[in-house]
């Protein structure tokens, strides 16, 4: 089989007695008629003919027409198109990304809007399921549990989702999404709809403020802040660059390959979304994306997958932030469900930096809880007559980070046995004593139904309280005691990094690693004569 029958994508049956050839139909001037034949024999084509009658009857004719408004070759498709290939739709003849209508004066003519208007504008559909995303092929690690976090710039999680998860949320998606983000296909030209209903026409200055996520997988793309002016022109969405250049991947052709078109993948999926055109910018499918506004009513509800990893980098002061990742950290703190509970587990410093740590804790706070004194200074806790417990009040995401994850690690991080609930430790008024303040029941049966596992794990009774309290009656602690350790950490130069769990665990757990998890764990923790239920690391 020749190169160009395998290029064209013709069936092996077809191929193995006819080659392909391009029918060169309609109107053409003298001057371009040759130009057009090398575009064609480079299109993959045998040779061009201008008459039909001059072929073979075992040739594979195609027939084209060449439209002058957009300068394509348009092939035409009829019942005498040979069945059973696939040859490119679409031809540019002049190329380069401005209208070609305005570009050679004739915006005068009234132009085929289902018809690309420029090279740029050849998504429309040449050959387009040529590229198959690579969808649910996993890389290196990623299959593989206990990994270090593989975070990108702006903290998502990048581990590439498995074959069974990409296709589990793309039962969720319109199906032209689907057909997009799995099959590489394309947007019919102007139909810039969001997958979850967002229109775009028009102006960019006239765009709400927000930011696009892919359709799966929900990883942060772009934001409005990166919309080309080329989009209102455009039959399809155009952005100057992504939010990050890790949230995206670009693939190159193959040399030879009749397609040269760069494709633009989500790096967390492979799914396609569209493609990449140099200085032109990124031509995406709408259909491909969700888009979520800074204000206004969003068309569907919010997706947890939408939801950062880490919130080191987006806990920046606004003011300290670029103007795309401000309008992803001020959509993310609209839609993200949070819960908060109060944690004491010795001074407040090493707990909050320990805790900030974690992937999917959002915020914290040092201050003071659980006391009679309002208002107290850290003065006023330290005469221990006010009743308080140093704290640290977490804000975070339970997609993330279940609550049962969260009193595992406070458990693991410190030595909440009776035996040691004395002094600053002392249970119900010491400043250091281990307690877990939370604001509703729910929340209260988990954290006693923990300690009773974590007994059971230790052999040993625990002073740990455990009750519903006012998140109001939380006190905050003065300025110098917030991220005290991380401030010092910073000015000494160390790298402040979110950990997964294990080896959160293995940095900042006082216990033997083989009692950290449920109680179905108990005996061979009771077995391990390593554990003496004592701390590898003093809080």
């Amino acid at each position: 089989m020749s190169k160009t029958t395998l290029e064209l994508g013709i069936s092996n049956e077809i191929s193995s007695k006819r080659s392909p050839i391009a029918c060169l139909v309609g109107y053409v001037s003298t001057a371009q008629v040759s130009e057009i034949e090398c575009i064609l024999l480079d299109a993959g084509y045998d040779r061009m003919i201008r008459d039909e009658s001059s072929s073979m009857d075992d040739e594979l004719i195609f027939r084209y027409k060449y439209v002058k408004a957009s300068g394509m070759l348009k092939l035409i498709e009829d019942d005498d198109t040979p069945k059973g290939a696939e040859a490119p739709k679409y031809i540019p003849v002049q190329s380069g990304e401005e209208n070609v209508l305005v570009a050679n004066g004739w915006s005068f003519l009234d132009p085929d809007e289902a018809e690309p208007m420029s090279a740029f504008d050849i998504d429309a559909a040449n050959a387009e399921g040529q590229y198959t995303p690579k969808w649910g092929e996993m890389k290196i690690n990623d299959e593989k549990n206990g990994v270090p976090l593989k975070l990108s710039s702006l903290g998502y999680n990048l581990r590439r989702l498995s074959k069974d998860n990409v296709l589990s949320e793309a039962n969720r998606i319109s199906a032209m999404s689907k057909e997009v983000l799995l099959n590489g296909g394309t947007d019919e030209p102007n139909v810039k709809v969001t997958n979850n209903g967002h229109y775009f026409s028009g102006s960019v200055s006239d765009v709400n403020e927000g930011f696009f996520t892919s359709a799966i997988g929900g990883n942060p793309l772009f934001t409005t802040n990166e919309l080309s002016p080329l989009t209102g022109s455009s039959g399809w969405l155009t952005f100057s660059r992504p939010i990050a250049e890790d949230h995206i991947e670009l693939v190159y052709a193959e040399k030879g390959a009749m397609d040269q078109r760069v494709e633009v993948v989500d790096i967390r999926t492979g799914c396609h979304l569209g493609h990449y055109f140099g200085d032109d910018g990124y031509c995406i499918n709408a259909s491909a994306l969700n888009f979520f506004p800074v204000a206004g009513i969003d068309a569907k509800p919010w997706e947890d997958t939408t939801n950062p990893t880490s919130w080191q980098k987006l806990r920046k002061l606004d003011e300290e932030l670029g103007i795309s990742p401000r309008i992803l950290k001020t959509v993310l703190l609209r839609n993200v469900r949070c819960e908060e509970v109060l944690l004491g587990a010795g001074c407040f410093w090493h707990v909050e930096f320990a805790l900030r740590r974690l992937p999917g804790v959002i915020d914290t706070k040092a201050g003071y809880a659980g006391g009679t004194c309002p208002f107290p200074s850290y003065e006023d806790v330290c005469k221990k007559d006010t009743g308080h417990a140093e704290v640290v009040k977490v804000t975070f995401d339970p997609h993330m980070l279940s609550f049962q994850k969260l009193l595992d690690c406070f458990l693991a991080m410190h030595d909440p046995t009776i035996v040691r609930a004395h002094g600053k430790q002392a249970s119900k008024d010491g400043q250091y004593r281990s307690c877990v303040f939370v604001p509703n029941q729910q929340m209260e049966n988990l954290g006693k139904n923990a300690i009773g596992d974590c007994q059971k794990q230790l052999a040993k009774l625990l002073s740990t309280e455990v009750r519903i309290l006012d998140m109001e009656s939380f006190w905050l602690a003065e300025e110098r005691h917030q991220l005290h350790d991380e401030r010092v950490k910073k000015k000494d130069g160390n790298e402040i990094k979110t950990l997964n769990e294990i080896d959160w665990i293995f940095e900042y757990g006082r216990r033997s690693s083989s009692i950290w998890g449920s109680s179905e764990t108990a005996s061979g923790a009771l077995d391990d004569s390593d554990d003496d239920g004592m701390a590898r690391m003093m809080i």
